[in-house]
């Protein structure tokens, strides 16, 4: 008797692996839409940080997001490389999101990273790394034509 091809595949899978796949496709659109299908990859003591702050706690992390994401025009990810030990994950992406009071509601894109760990197929780490300049202080009207000259200078 032979084994479906999707039972073979599955098997090839380590959890981590399949857990990256599910992150991928809850995170290429992110919305208060749909939080649940984020909530559901991560563990309840799950910790979550960004350069701006760190949350303790599920509970904390979806309020975060439903916070964060309802400010928002949109947000979406492109992910381009997925890379696991079988535990810990390492991803890295494209930000594409929309604040109606920067950069005039225009699309700022954001490259970025993120590590996970695992515990029992959901998330229990996760920090992500990107530059909060890039995101917001380039597009407040002051403060971005000071960073600009602060980079031209450094570059020189």
């Amino acid at each position: 008797m032979s084994q479906a091809p999707e039972l073979s595949f599955a098997s090839e899978q380590t959890s981590a692996e399949y857990l990256a796949k599910r992150v991928e496709e809850a995170y290429h659109v992110i919305s208060p839409d749909n939080l649940g299908i984020v909530e559901s990859l991560y563990t309840d003591d799950a910790y979550f940080e960004d350069p701006s702050h760190g949350v303790q706690g599920k509970t904390a992390l979806v309020g975060h997001f439903s916070k964060t994401f309802a400010k928002l025009q949109g947000c979406s990810f492109k992910f381009h490389q997925t890379v696991s030990n079988g535990a810990d994950i390492f991803m890295a992406w494209t930000m594409f999101i929309k604040y109606p009071s920067l950069k005039g509601g225009q699309t700022i894109r954001v490259e970025g990273a993120s590590f996970l760990k695992t515990r029992n197929g959901k998330i229990y780490y996760h920090r992500d790394y990107f530059d909060l300049g890039s995101l917001l202080y380039e597009h407040v009207p002051f403060l971005g034509r000071m960073i600009l000259k602060i980079k031209q200078r450094i570059a020189q």
